[in-house]
C-alpha cells in the first residue's frame, strides 16, 4: 500500500512539476526555397566551402551546417519545418520527377515536416507524385502535411499523387510529442496560391479558413493537443504602416485554435513574429536568404514567452562537405542530361554584364530593363531560328529572377534558367515551349484592352513589335484607340482580316485563348493558324527551331535568351559577349496615353 501511495505521489509530483516549469521548444523554419540548392546569386560566385569571399545568399550546403548547429542547442526540443514551394526555380527542379533529389536531401538535412505549395504542381499532380516516389526510394522525405487538398482517385491525371494521400505519405494532420508538449500540425494551400497553380487539376482545393478552423478545433478538442502549428502556403503583405495584411492574417482572425502560422507564398520577410488574436505569424522571405528561429516556452499548454530571429544564410557559414559533394555530383548529371544536348556547359560563360538587370523596382516591372532585354532576346531568337514573328509577348509573372553582376559579371546557363524557370517543353528541354499564333488587328486591339485591366505587376506583359495608344478616360475595354505594328499604324476594324503573327510561351498563349471566357463574353480573341483556322490545341502551334531535323524541335524562352547572348559583341576583348549598356535603363512602355 505504501508502495502504491509513493508511486502515486511521484506521478503527481512530476505532473505538477510539468505545469510549473515551462518546456523550452525551438522551431527552425523556411519557405519558398524554390530549389535554390546552390544559392541565390551568380553561379560562379557561390563558394560554400570557403567563408567570407562571396555575396551569394543561401544554398543547401550552408543550410545543412546551420541546421546542425542550431539543432544542437536544443536537440530534443527542435522542429524543422517548411511552408511549401520547395521546388521550382533552378535547373535542379527539372530532374526531380526522375530522382526526388531535393526532397530526399531535405530529409537528410533534418527537415521533419513540409506542405505543398502552388509550384509543386508546376508539372502536374502525377509529376509531383513521381518526385515523392523517387525521393522515398533515394532516402526518404519529410512528412508532407496537406489539410485542404483533395485528390481525384479516379483520374489518370492524379493517380500517382493520389495514392500517397491514400497510404498516409501525405497526411491531413499529424500529432507529435515534443518534450511532453503535444503538438498538432496542419498544412494549408491558400486561395491565391491555388489560383497560381492551374496544372493542379483535378486536385481540388477546399476552403482554406473553414478547413484550418475545423482541423485546429478537432486537434484541440478531440486530440487534446497543447499547440496547433499551421504550415500555410497563403502569405502576408506589409501594409505600409508597420503591420501586415493578407490571407494568413484573415485566417488567424477567423480561427481561434491556431497558435503558430509558418507562412509562405508571398516572399515577404517578417523580421519579428506578429500576433493576430492569439496566433503568432512568421515568414522568412524566400530563396533561403534566412532561416527563421522561434524559441518559445510552453507552460500550462500555452506559449508563455518567445524569442525570434532571422539567421542570414551567407558566406560566414562554411557548408557541409558531404552535402556539397552530393550537390556537385548531381550538377554533373544535370549538365549531361539537359545542357550537353544544347551544346552548353553548366559553368560555361555565355555572356557577362557590367550592371544588374533587375526584374522589379518600387515602380513596377515595366520600369526596369530586364523584361525588355528578355523580350528583345526572344524576338531575336525567333527571327533568327524560328521563322520570324511580328510581335512577341512576355508575361512578367514568368520572370522569376534577376541577372546580377556579382563579383565577375559572368553569366552561365543556370543563371539564365533561373530567370525563366517555369514549365517543361519536353523531356530534354525544360521551360515552357514557344508557340506562334495569328490575330487580326481588331483582336490585337481587344487583347491590349484586356491587358490594360491588369493592375497587378505579375500580370504585366512586355511587348516587342507592337505599341498601343489609349485614352484613360474611356470606358474599360474601349480605351485602346490605335495599334502600331513595326512602327506603322494598322487597321483595327472588324472587317479587316489581315493576320499578324504573335509569339509567346504556351502558358501565356493559353490565356489569350480564354479571353472571351475571362471577360464574360465582352471581348473575343481567337488564336489562329496562318491560314486563319482556329487553334484548339496549342501544342499544334509550337515553333520548329530546326527544320533540318525530323519532328518539331522545340524552343524555350531561357534558351532563346542564351542564344541571343551568345551573338552579342565582346566589347572588352576577353572572349565573352557583353550585355549592351543600353539595357542599363528602363525602356518606354508598350502602352502610351494619348
Amino acid at each position: 500500500m505504501k508502495t502504491f501511495k509513493l508511486a502515486l505521489l511521484t506521478v503527481l509530483l512530476f505532473a505538477f512539476t510539468g505545469l510549473v516549469h515551462a518546456q523550452h521548444l525551438t522551431i527552425l523554419h523556411t519557405n519558398d526555397m524554390h530549389s535554390r540548392i546552390t544559392g541565390d546569386g551568380p553561379e560562379v560566385d557561390y563558394t560554400p566551402m570557403v567563408t567570407n569571399n562571396d555575396e551569394v545568399l543561401g544554398g543547401f550546403a550552408r543550410l545543412a551546417t546551420l541546421l546542425k548547429e542550431e539543432k544542437a542547442q536544443n536537440p530534443k526540443g527542435t522542429l524543422v519545418l517548411d511552408a511549401g514551394d520547395f521546388l521550382m526555380g533552378t535547373l535542379f527542379n527539372v530532374n526531380e520527377p526522375n530522382t526526388g533529389f531535393q526532397l530526399a536531401m531535405m530529409k537528410q538535412m533534418g527537415f521533419q515536416f513540409t506542405t505543398i505549395g502552388n509550384h509543386e504542381f508546376d508539372y502536374g499532380p502525377n509529376k509531383l507524385g513521381e518526385v515523392i516516389e523517387n525521393a522515398i526510394k533515394n532516402g526518404g522525405i519529410p512528412q508532407i502535411i496537406s489539410s485542404n487538398l483533395t485528390p481525384d482517385y479516379n483520374s489518370p491525371k492524379d493517380s500517382v499523387l493520389a495514392k500517397y494521400f491514400k497510404d498516409g505519405t501525405i497526411l491531413p494532420y499529424k500529432v507529435i510529442d515534443v518534450k511532453g508538449v503535444k503538438i498538432g500540425l496542419i498544412g494549408i494551400l491558400g486561395i491565391n496560391a491555388a489560383d497560381d497553380a492551374p496544372l493542379k487539376t483535378p486536385v481540388v482545393v477546399e476552403n482554406q479558413i473553414k478547413t484550418a478552423g475545423a482541423m485546429a478545433k478537432m486537434l484541440k478538442e478531440e486530440k487534446h493537443v497543447n499547440l496547433v502549428i499551421c504550415l500555410s502556403h497563403s502569405g502576408v503583405y506589409p501594409d505600409g504602416k508597420g503591420g501586415f495584411y493578407g490571407e494568413d492574417v484573415k485566417m488567424a482572425k477567423k480561427t481561434k485554435d491556431i497558435d503558430i502560422i509558418i507562412s509562405g507564398h508571398t516572399h515577404v520577410v517578417v523580421p519579428q513574429p506578429f500576433k493576430v488574436k492569439n496566433t503568432l505569424i512568421v515568414q522568412t522571405g524566400a530563396y533561403l536568404h534566412y532561416l527563421g528561429k522561434l524559441d518559445f516556452d510552453v507552460k500550462d499548454g500555452k506559449i508563455a514567452s518567445y524569442q525570434y530571429k532571422l539567421i542570414p544564410i551567407n558566406d560566414k557559414i562554411k557548408g557541409d562537405s558531404a552535402i556539397n559533394a552530393e550537390i556537385n555530383d548531381y550538377k554533373k548529371v544535370i549538365a549531361i542530361k539537359y545542357l550537353s544536348p544544347l551544346y552548353l556547359g553548366y559553368s560555361e560563360p555565355v555572356a557577362e554584364t557590367s550592371f544588374n538587370l533587375m526584374k522589379h523596382n518600387k515602380k513596377g516591372y515595366q520600369y526596369t530593363s530586364l523584361g525588355h532585354f528578355l523580350d528583345h532576346a526572344i524576338r531575336s531568337y525567333v527571327d533568327a531560328d524560328g521563322g520570324g514573328t511580328d510581335i512577341t509577348l512576355l508575361a512578367s509573372g514568368t520572370v522569376r529572377d534577376n541577372i546580377l553582376k556579382g563579383k565577375t559579371g559572368v553569366i552561365t546557363p543556370p543563371d539564365v534558367f533561373r530567370v525563366m524557370s517555369l514549365g517543361m517543353a519536353n523531356d530534354n528541354l525544360p521551360g515552357y515551349p514557344l508557340a506562334r499564333i495569328y490575330l487580326t488587328g481588331h483582336e490585337l486591339k481587344n487583347l491590349m484592352n484586356v491587358l490594360l485591366l491588369s493592375t497587378d505587376d505579375d500580370g504585366y506583359v512586355f511587348v516587342s513589335g507592337m505599341k498601343a495608344y489609349y485614352n484613360p478616360h474611356k470606358l474599360m475595354l474601349t480605351r485602346v484607340k490605335r495599334i502600331d505594328v513595326d512602327g506603322k499604324q494598322i487597321n483595327t476594324s472588324k472587317k479587316d482580316t489581315k493576320l499578324y503573327s504573335v509569339t509567346a510561351n504556351t502558358y501565356l498563349l493559353s490565356f489569350i485563348g480564354r479571353v472571351k471566357k475571362l471577360s464574360h463574353g465582352l471581348v473575343n480573341v481567337v488564336p489562329k493558324f496562318k491560314d486563319g483556322q482556329p487553334i484548339h490545341d496549342m501544342s499544334k502551334a509550337l515553333i520548329d527551331f530546326d527544320k533540318n531535323k525530323p519532328g518539331i524541335q522545340e524552343g524555350s524562352e531561357w534558351l532563346g535568351v542564351i542564344r541571343y547572348m551568345q551573338k552579342l559583341k565582346d566589347t572588352n576583348g576577353n572572349g565573352i559577349p557583353d550585355i549592351p549598356v543600353k539595357y542599363d535603363k528602363p525602356y518606354s512602355n508598350r502602352i502610351v496615353v494619348k
